[in-house]
């Protein structure tokens, strides 16, 4: 395939994983890069509009290539795309934004932490956006990409003004964070911060975040990886094996759903509902009866 056919198979959405199309971008990396670039570049440069683009699948696609071929320029043009208002990180990048925004970052960073700061302390940007740069100084610590003490400061300072002394869901990621690295020096951190009321305990209960703080050894390590195969990691989605779906529709709140798979939820996150297309809204009321919104509660993922 050339180059343009590549790109051409990846733009739209047509429920199945373009194969052939993603095996022979990696065959030609070197010479798709710099197209892959100019995505994100036109994207960076007109979020809203791209976000308009209804099934459009180039800018995903390009980020995950983008992200096994290491590609640097691509982290701040990310960085400047996702800091974009409201639902467009979403509407571009879809569950990206919470299941693998970090490890992308983490597979790009050009040495450089400073957009990633501004992410995370800046309160205008989408709060899941700000947790997922916040989980990226994991991703970079545990791939010795950022010395632990590089990445102990920088947390420090959050919890001593970086970041805005209001409640919010940065509050929330922050505290997980420290439990996930694991940081039991910042633990009094962690207290005053849920003394001060910051952090809402329904995403993160104190007793858990002590406890997984003082393990000895780190939790969830496998999230916090270096995107290697784009493949591996898009073509088993949801989204490309529609005819799998579970269940076909939502059911009705008043017969008992069917068990869900069995997982394992963390210790201090809300257990997370198996969802299945069609998929609850982010702005719906969370299933769960907490009378909350989908995205401030289960869905906070």
């Amino acid at each position: 395939m050339t180059i343009p056919e590549i790109l051409k198979e990846l733009e739209p959405y047509t429920g199945k994983f373009p194969m052939k199309a993603m095996r022979a971008a990696i065959e030609q990396h070197e010479a798709i890069t710099p197209e892959l670039l100019k995505v994100l570049e036109s994207v960076a440069a007109a979020p809203s509009e791209w976000a308009a683009r209804n099934d459009n699948m180039l800018p995903m696609f390009a980020m995950f290539l983008l992200a096994q071929f290491r590609e640097k320029p691509a982290s701040p043009l990310l960085a400047k795309i996702v800091s974009a208002p409201g639902e467009i990180p979403f509407d571009l990048f879809g569950d990206t934004i919470t299941e693998g925004l970090s490890q992308v970052f983490a597979s790009v960073y050009d040495g450089n932490p400073a957009p990633l700061h501004g992410l995370v302390e800046n309160e205008q940007v989408n709060e899941f956006v700000r947790s997922a740069a916040l989980n990226t100084f994991l991703v970079l610590e545990h791939t010795d990409q950022m010395p632990r003490d590089t990445v102990l400061e920088y947390i420090r300072s959050l919890f001593h003004g970086k970041l805005q002394r209001t409640p919010s869901y940065a509050w929330s990621s922050l505290v997980c964070v420290v439990a996930d690295l694991p940081a039991p020096e910042l633990l009094e951190d962690v207290r005053q911060a849920y003394a001060d009321g910051f952090v809402d305990t329904m995403v993160a209960d104190l007793e858990g975040i002590e406890r997984d703080a003082n393990a000895p050894k780190p939790r969830r390590r496998d999230r916090q990886h270096l995107i290697t195969d784009a493949i591996a990691e898009m073509e088993w989605w949801a989204s490309f094996h529609p005819e799998d779906s579970w269940p076909k529709k939502m059911p009705n709140t008043d017969i008992p759903m069917p068990s869900p798979p069995p997982h394992v939820p963390t210790s201090y996150a809300a257990p997370k509902p198996y969802v299945s297309e069609p998929k609850i809204g982010r702005n719906d009321r969370c299933p769960c009866g907490s009378g909350k919104k989908y995205k401030k509660c289960c869905g906070k993922g």
